[in-house]
């Protein structure tokens, strides 16, 4: 008998010898307690005989798998092959065990562990020496971990980042290469505030006469109306120009307003080709004629002086070129016509010799009696000296804005140089709870002077461009906020400094794995996903697939400043000593809110988004472009930042990717409508821009293709094609864009798990949205992950 057995069977032994106690001195033990064992060993394995064992749980009958010890029964069978049942195929697991079928079956089980040990110990003893090699770089690794713990960051915070090397160049071609209709809308902004400022305290100014007059009284019309017909005159002398239906009332009697370089130069204007009194006299001056008659040399051939000061013809600061000058006729010949009079006529010299303005006699009109000495001047007075009724004439109308269209529209300089730039983000993801979120991203690049940046067409710009200030090289604080969940469905964001897509609780769009223009990274509708980033909080639910987003951010949240601060002078806008005005929920805030409903199963999603935006910042509430960030630049502000204005936009999207990697690609789309509304009128010199409520439409959409594991198993191939943002209908004078189209084709290379390279091309044609030009170049891009 083995030691485990009489182990099993001695407590059994003295439970039956001790009642014998009393004769143990009369009875020889030796043959007892060999009887005894015999007795019990041979009724053990009697047991052990009796019970089989089995190979699965289920060849007992009387056991179920709804058996509560049906798992344990199954375990002990399939890992340790211990558990026997009796002859007819039953456990009897309701039955009580007596000791000797506890003892068989607890041997069973401990000869199995036996066995198992002693493969263990050979399997030590094989591998013994590899087994100490392992020891010591536990104990080193343990070494090292302990020296981490110590003089480790942060417990709970983890760094990641990536650096991005952008190699590429961009050519443009086009009649209108470098053109672009946002070249001087800082110059109309000032014009427009100054009329204003003009109309409010009842002081006009004469141009390009230049003459300033002394308040003496406040005509009986429209001062409006007035304004707008002084402003446009040019006579040299106030006594000239009489307001119809006040005899005797003349412009000597009001005071001059403050223009920006009111007068009109025309210094460049002569018969080019042709020498003086070439033409006849009573020769009709046409745009076309116009056109060859003006003879414009910028300075530099940009049009600006290294000062900054416009060079050659300019009016109120706008440069004035050949199409300003053929428009600006055209718009003389409108006014003169609407009055019954011919149009205007080459004279024997125009650097000298008289023009007259045709008599008007429309009711609120003006009649002027000056001369002038260029076709120029004389169309700017025969437009002042319509009445208001006059001036709203569609003909007359359409020719005043499409003069001050052209004079928006300037040739900006661009070079077409390769540019080698960065951009670098840091991100400290911290979780204090292991379910939440503090995001603190560091952020640094270098393109503010690169077309990558956007200017001056929006459509070229890069997903990476990023700098913090002209001077490049400056780390700023591009992230701050804090996500939580509430309960097993909800989520919530909140910061100082959060982008509207950390606050959505799905992106509808697998395009694309790799960036290259930014136009492509807004699931095809800018106007909806603004990626507005400022202060703001949201929040969204997700179950079984569906879910729902809402938050607001406010661009200007930082500001404290709701309007003027009196003290500094500030006017609002303004930007002076860094205090624009902004705050949460008011007029200032540059606020964009967000709804959006969503369903994604495991391949495939549907999203649709809502979003109402506010312009808002410098210049009276219009800071620079506004809140749809990519398009032509008209798309951007269809009003020429002349006024504040609200945004409407509707967005559907999503996607739908291949069960299992293969030749079929993933397949990303979106559509986005926007309606803007202007929220104050606009006008220079008098010409209307826009009126208060002025309506604007735009629209973008894209599609997105994309392998994975294209040729080689890590890489990614894509390629999208689409509509940035372009205006498709604009009651300001800006009107509306000509048909854009941008397409993009990548292939990246995996090189290791933390280096990509990925070499790009792409085209945009017509990226103003104002002509036939077009921008294509090529890109390499290399992305540093860590």
């Amino acid at each position: 008998m083995n030691a485990f057995r009489k182990l099993l069977l001695a407590p059994f032994v003295m439970g039956v010898v001790s009642p014998l106690a009393g004769q143990a001195q009369s009875l020889d033990m030796g043959s007892v307690n060999r009887y005894q064992d015999q007795q019990y060993i041979d009724k053990m394995l009697a047991i052990e005989a009796q019970m089989g064992q089995v190979t699965g749980v289920s060849q007992f009958s009387d056991v179920q798998p709804t058996d509560w010890a049906y798992q344990a029964l199954s375990n002990l069978v399939t890992k340790y092959g211990c558990v026997a049942g009796y002859p007819n195929g039953t456990f009897k697991g309701k039955q009580a065990m007596s000791r000797y079928e506890a003892a068989a079956l607890l041997n069973a089980c401990l000869d199995r562990v036996t066995e198992m040990t002693e493969q263990v110990k050979r399997l030590l003893k094989e591998f013994e020496k590899e087994l100490a090699v392992l020891k010591a770089k536990v104990d080193g690794l343990e070494t090292k971990v302990a020296d981490l713990a110590a003089t480790q960051f942060s417990t709970t915070t983890k760094l990641k980042g990536q650096a991005v090397f952008w190699l590429g160049t961009a050519k443009f071609d086009g009649a209108n290469k470098g053109t672009s209709p946002e070249a001087q809308v800082g110059f109309g902004i000032v014009e427009s505030r100054a009329f204003k400022s003009a109309v409010q305290t009842n002081a006009y100014s004469v141009t390009p006469g230049g003459a300033s007059y002394s308040a003496t009284g406040t005509p009986n019309g429209s001062v409006e109306a007035f304004t707008k017909a002084a402003t446009w005159t040019g006579g040299s002398l106030g006594s000239d120009i009489g307001v119809v239906g006040q005899p005797g009332t003349t412009l000597s009697n009001y005071v001059g307003g403050t223009f920006f370089t009111p007068n009109l130069s025309v210094a460049g204007l002569r018969s080019n080709g042709f020498l003086n009194n070439a033409l006849p006299n009573g020769t009709v001056v046409t745009s076309d004629l116009m056109g060859v008659m003006a003879n414009t040399t910028p300075n530099g051939g940009n049009g600006v002086l290294p000062s900054g000061v416009p060079a050659g013809p300019s009016l109120g600061g706008f440069l004035i070129d050949k199409k300003d000058m053929q428009n600006l006729v055209a718009l003389g010949n409108a006014s003169r016509a609407l009055k019954g009079g011919g149009l205007i006529r080459y004279s024997s010299d125009v650097a000298t010799a008289p023009y007259s303005t045709f008599a008007n006699t429309a009711p609120g009109g003006f009649t002027n009696a000056g001369t002038f000495t260029n076709p120029l001047d004389l169309s700017i007075a025969e437009y002042g000296t319509l009445s208001p009724l006059q001036q709203q004439n569609p003909t007359v109308k359409a020719a005043a804005r499409k003069f001050l269209k052209g004079l928006l529209e300037g040739n900006v300089p661009l070079g077409e140089a390769v540019s080698f730039n960065y951009d670098v983000r840091l991100d400290l993801n911290t979780s204090f709870t292991g379910k939440d979120l503090l995001r603190t991203r560091l952020r640094a690049g270098n393109f503010t002077d690169s077309i990558w940046s956007g200017y001056p067409y929006p459509a070229l710009g890069a997903e990476v461009a990023f700098d913090e200030s002209a001077a490049g090289s400056i780390w700023s604080v591009d992230r701050i906020f804090y996500q939580f969940p509430i309960g097993s469905n909800f989520t919530v964001t909140a910061g100082p400094r959060v982008r509207q897509d950390d606050m959505l609780a799905v992106w509808p769009s697998q395009y694309p794995a790799d960036t290259i223009l930014d136009f492509f990274t807004y699931a095809g509708a800018p106007g909806t996903y603004t990626s507005a980033l400022g202060a703001g909080g949201g929040i969204w639910w997700n179950q079984d697939g569906f879910s729902l987003s809402a938050s607001y951010v406010a661009v200007n949240g930082k500001s404290s400043y709701s309007g003027a601060n009196p003290a500094l002078g500030v006017i609002p806008g303004a930007g002076s000593a860094g205090l624009d005005p902004g705050g949460i929920a008011n007029q200032y805030s540059g606020g964009t809110g967000t709804v959006q409903l969503a369903y994604t199963a495991p391949n495939w999603n549907l999203t649709a988004a809502y979003a109402y935006s506010q312009s808002g910042g410098g210049y009276d509430g219009t800071s620079g472009l506004g809140y749809i960030p990519v398009g032509t630049p008209k798309a951007t502000n269809p009003f020429a930042g002349l006024t504040q204005f609200d945004v409407n936009a509707l967005a559907l999207s999503g996607w739908w990717k291949p069960s299992n990697v293969s030749w079929v690609p993933s397949v990303s789309a979106g559509w986005g409508t926007n309606s803007y509304s202007a929220k104050k009128a606009a006008q220079i010199w008098g010409v209307e821009a826009n009126q208060k409520g002025a309506n604007a439409q735009s629209q973008s959409w894209y599609v997105g293709l994309q392998w994975a594991d294209a040729l080689i198993k890590g890489n990614t191939f894509g390629t999208a094609v689409g509509q940035p943002t372009f205006v498709t209908g604009n009651d300001g004078f800006l009107g509306t864009d000509e048909s854009t189209f941008a397409w993009e084709i990548w292939y990246k290379f995996q090189v290791t798990d933390n280096i990509s390279v990925t070499p790009a091309f792409f085209t945009v044609t017509n990226p103003a949205g104002s002509g036939s030009n077009s921008a294509y170049g090529g890109v390499l891009k290399t992305s540093f992950m860590f």
